[in-house]
């Protein structure tokens, strides 16, 4: 069982918006049809697919629900449906781009041992019967995924690799693990 994570980022916290994570920021306006860069804070490509739902927001316009009409992964380019102008385009630039969790947990295909970032925020990390924290979000560094975890007094990461990764259960809200203790103590 390999054990990864898909870097689907943050779930947002505001009341109105608790379920939406961000996929990413939509750059400048390309060509004449309407085409966007999109700066993708992802790992989970096939959920940027056509007919998938997307919400796109700024802090200065109402959101607005889109559909997927085209990505084009080797020049990062999104197409939307409803936008065909670069004009339209234009409008969006600098915009948050979104999906639910729930389109993305249906569209994103994953194996065994493989979880979207956000499941594991919230989950208890367990050694030996003791809880040594909570994991407070994953960050990627240097191609290897790291577990940001709150203990009692410090935050301290565990690699998540089989070496301190014994079993991650969604269910039980608990990740299992074997010589983390020790990167607590050494951190």
């Amino acid at each position: 069982m390999a054990l990864a994570i898909k870097l689907w980022l943050w779930r947002l916290k505001t009341p109105m918006c608790s379920n939406l994570l961000i996929v990413g920021r939509l750059g400048r306006a390309v060509g004449l049809k309407g085409g966007l860069k999109l700066n993708l804070q992802s790992n989970c490509l096939e959920c940027l697919t056509l007919g998938a739902s997307v919400q796109v927001s700024s802090p200065l316009k109402p959101a607005q629900t889109y559909t997927i009409h085209a990505y084009e992964h080797k020049t990062s380019l999104l197409f939307l449906e409803g936008i065909s102008t670069r004009e339209q385009a234009q409008g969006l630039v600098g915009s948050t781009l979104k999906m639910s969790a729930e389109e993305t947990l249906r569209l994103c295909n994953l194996q065994e041992g493989e979880f979207l970032a956000f499941q594991l925020v919230g989950l208890e990390v367990i050694e030996e019967g003791e809880v040594l924290g909570v994991v407070l979000g994953v960050e990627s560094l240097a191609g290897v995924d790291y577990l940001q975890v709150q203990a009692r007094a410090k935050k301290f990461l565990i690699p998540y690799i089989p070496r301190y990764i014994i079993r991650t259960d969604l269910e039980s809200k608990r990740i299992d693990t074997r010589d983390a203790l020790g990167l607590l103590e050494e951190s």
